[in-house]
């Protein structure tokens, strides 16, 4: 009687330590799991994931209009310099910016798609007219040469100011000249396909030129 009454107990307490450890496996299986599906809510490749990640890389087509609008105002607003910011070593100018020249040669137009408004406007200056316009690559090299895919959702794209130059036939006062502006974006990482990219992780950020400034740079 005494081994039975003895045995009785020990079976109650294994039981009971089974349903413990039971129960407390199940929470911790819960919990990893809710953690797994929050830590993926903020890991997966979403709208809002990429504007918490890389604010200011992502433009909706209505962000986008006004973004161009805000470039656009910029370049045609121009802010003389004053007579003390001229330049102080006697250069002389050997171009008569006066003149009306006609017709323009076109050194490197290659105009790309846009999504956007495919607002432009033509700024003349010495020799020069600049033709402002904003394009977004797909495939781009990088500075380093390496061909980068740039990542694009539906409906939000990554978009950049790019500046068309052109130089008027006949002038021999200046060479209208780009200058390489500098900018960042978001691409996916070499190892991995675009078609297969849909985790945070899979991307990160590269430098690219895009044509920038047009110089009327004089020579001779």
């Amino acid at each position: 009687m005494v081994m039975t009454e003895c045995s009785d107990g020990t079976t109650s307490v294994t039981i009971t330590l089974v349903l413990v450890l039971s129960t407390q496996a199940v929470t911790h299986f819960n919990q990893m799991w809710k953690k797994l599906l929050t830590s993926r809510k903020f890991t997966t490749i979403t709208p809002d994931n990429l504007q918490k990640y890389f604010p200011g890389y992502f433009r909706t087509p209505s962000e986008q209009l006004e973004y161009e609008r805000l470039i656009l105002y910029g370049s045609k607003n121009k802010i003389p310099v004053s007579t003390q910011s001229m330049a102080p070593y006697n250069y002389h100018c050997n171009v008569d910016c006066r003149r009306r020249y006609g017709p323009f040669h076109n050194m490197r137009f290659k105009r790309q798609a846009s999504t956007g408004s495919g607002n432009n406007d033509d700024f003349m200056h010495a020799c020069c007219v600049t033709n402002v316009f904003f394009e977004t690559p797909d495939l781009k090299p990088s500075v380093n040469g390496d061909n980068r895919n740039l990542l694009h959702l539906p409906g939000m794209r990554q978009v950049f100011k790019v500046e068309n130059c052109s130089q008027a036939v006949g002038c021999t006062g200046c060479r209208c000249m780009h200058e390489q502006a500098l900018a960042s974006a978001v691409v996916i990482k070499q190892h991995i396909p675009p078609s297969l990219a849909d985790q945070m992780d899979d991307l990160e950020i590269d430098l690219f030129y895009f044509n920038g400034c047009c110089k009327c740079v004089n020579y001779g």
